[in-house]
């Protein structure tokens, strides 16, 4: 009988040798620098399931071989642990420098002896966390092998082993309770996330001014306008603080914003929205600002309000909220409501404008930001019907799943990089991951301008699920970043794990960097849609303002 060594009867040495590798694949750089307890907390995650496989694949094998193999020895599984640990101090110093080439890549300070403490402890967790769920799924096979096998009688009538049965029996289980759960979480954290939505922080006031929704004069009643909306018109430059950065005549900017607390279909908030923007008179506004917010209703004061200081305040910004679940729970388990309700409020908006007078009507412009990029997109068939609705639209950060971004990026000029496109020469639409990034290429930018801001470090662009089996095209060569880390190669599936938890922690850096676009987006938003006749001082000025912001919080928006 062949048995899967254990070490100290407690340790599978073939599930140990496989971990350990897992373990050093998971110090490989990814995209973004990981906090030390995170890489800690991966790594342990990834020593788990790696010792998980690599059981199964030595008792598969042990099953298939039906006796043949030889037993391994004590000693020998010994050895096999000193190697792995061997390899292990070996690899630290790789580990260290390709953390390091992380760090370099944002800007951030290297890694130093205490980061590692605190790696190793959380790494004690997440292999802790690990191997309890796994010991809690051995421990639902064999109640279901208890139950199950009895009744299934063998050809002589005795009860035979339904091993078989069994796994079946734990599969469709363990599918069961993972949709209950994903059911009753989705519902949970919708219940959590309406409650904290009516939560409003104290900081913002109703707003008194009549251009603002939530006002006494307002269709959208204050109540109704939820935490981030109070925030939003709650919020922002006023005509006295636009003046003293900029130097101008300003004034009291509009902001219209309709809660998801608001009755009614989205189409029917959309002509509430349309009816706000009439009532505050935006019509007469130099230029209007279709905004998308991401899953909670969020919009970067930094892009608002610079858009506001660049126009000295004569504008209107209309935004609607779809729901009250931050961008990450919102893309997996609702992501049709960011299409539809920023769909309805596009399509309203642009019938609205489109009645008003072609030769004194505010600019339409459209702004999202990650799934508020999105959502503005699904809007539009094409990057022609996009074109041809507006006339300027910046789209940061946008998720690799969204169409029309991915039609711009695989029509790129030959010779262009897929980090960073080049189309039609740059006629319409242009790329950009840093300040003044715009102005290349150096041809005619012309109208309708569409600007799309993109990392190469950001993982909410970059990372898909072919990433799992297929080398993406942004990390082949002539085709990268030189935001990514020199070290950084494919490595099927790895890749893919290490993008998913620089997805979740794809803010936790530094300005301009990552999933971080407050700044570069005020940059976007003068090229688009210019300036209320500004100096290059006042401009200056503004971006020392918006440098201020640092507010992008990945848990709640």
């Amino acid at each position: 009988m062949v048995r899967v060594v254990r070490i100290g009867a407690r340790l599978d040495v073939a599930g140990a040798a496989v971990g350990l590798a897992l373990m050093a694949l998971s110090l490989t750089p990814s995209l973004l620098p990981r906090p030390a307890w995170g890489q800690g907390f991966v790594s342990g995650l990834a020593f788990a399931v790696g010792y998980g496989v690599g059981v199964l694949a030595w008792r598969g094998i042990a099953a298939l071989s039906r006796g043949r193999l030889p037993r391994a020895a004590e000693a020998r599984a010994w050895i096999v642990i000193l190697i792995g640990l061997a390899g292990a101090a070996v690899l630290m110093p790789f580990a260290l420098r390709w953390q390091d080439s992380v760090h370099e890549a944002v800007g951030i300070p290297d890694t130093d002896g205490f980061d590692w403490l605190v790696g190793v402890i959380f790494f004690a967790l997440g292999a802790w966390l690990a191997f309890a769920i796994g010991r809690g799924v051995a421990a639902g096979y064999r109640r279901l092998h208890a139950l199950i096998a009895p009744r299934m009688p063998g050809r002589d009538g005795r009860p035979r082993v339904a091993g078989g049965v069994t796994i079946g029996a734990t599969l469709v289980a363990m599918l069961v309770v993972f949709s209950l759960g994903l059911g009753v979480l989705s519902w949970l954290l919708t219940l959590a996330s309406e409650h904290a939505n009516r939560q409003y922080d104290p900081e913002y006031a109703q707003p008194t001014s009549p251009l603002r929704s939530g006002s006494s004069e307002s269709l959208v009643k204050w109540e109704q306008v939820g935490s981030e909306g109070a925030k939003i018109v709650g919020g922002g430059p006023t005509a006295a603080q636009i003046e003293a950065v900029t130097g101008v005549a300003a004034e009291e900017p509009i902001r219209v914003y309709v809660g998801v607390d608001v009755p009614g279909t989205f189409e029917e908030k959309a002509q509430l929205a349309v009816q706000e923007l009439e009532r505050t008179g935006a019509a007469d506004r130099s230029v209007l600002m279709i905004a998308g917010t991401t899953g909670s209703g969020w919009l970067d004061p930094a892009a608002i309000d610079g858009f506001e200081y660049l126009h000295a305040g004569d504008t209107a910004i209309v935004s609607l909220q779809y729901g009250a679940t931050g961008s990450p729970v919102s893309a997996l388990l609702t992501p049709d409501l960011s299409q539809d309700g920023t769909s309805a409020l596009v399509h309203a908006v642009t019938d609205w404008w489109g009645t008003l007078p072609a030769d004194s009507r505010p600019q339409l412009v459209v702004y999202g930001l990650s799934l508020g990029s999105f959502g503005i997109q699904a809007a539009f068939a094409d990057q022609a019907d996009l074109q041809s609705s507006t006339e300027g639209a910046v789209l940061a950060g946008t998720p690799s799943f969204t169409p029309v971004w991915q039609e711009a990026q695989n029509s790129r000029d030959a010779g262009s990089p897929y980090s960073l496109p080049v189309l039609d020469e740059g006629a319409h639409v242009r790329w950009s991951d840093a300040w003044g990034g715009l102005d290349t290429p150096s041809g005619p930018w012309e109208d309708t301008r569409v600007a799309y801001l993109q990392h190469g470090n950001d993982p909410i662009v970059w990372i898909g699920p072919s990433v799992i089996w297929s080398k993406p095209q942004w990390l082949q060569d002539g085709q990268r970043s030189d935001q990514v880390s020199p070290d950084m190669v494919w490595i099927p599936v790895v890749t893919a794990f290490q993008g998913v938890i620089d997805l979740i922690l794809s803010t936790a850096v530094p300005e301009d960097a990552g999933h971080k676009y407050g700044n570069l987006a005020v940059d976007a938003l003068h090229q688009v849609t210019g300036d209320a006749g500004l100096s290059a001082d006042a401009v200056a000025r503004i971006r020392l303002v918006i440098e201020e912001y640092d507010t992008f919080s990945p848990v709640a928006n």
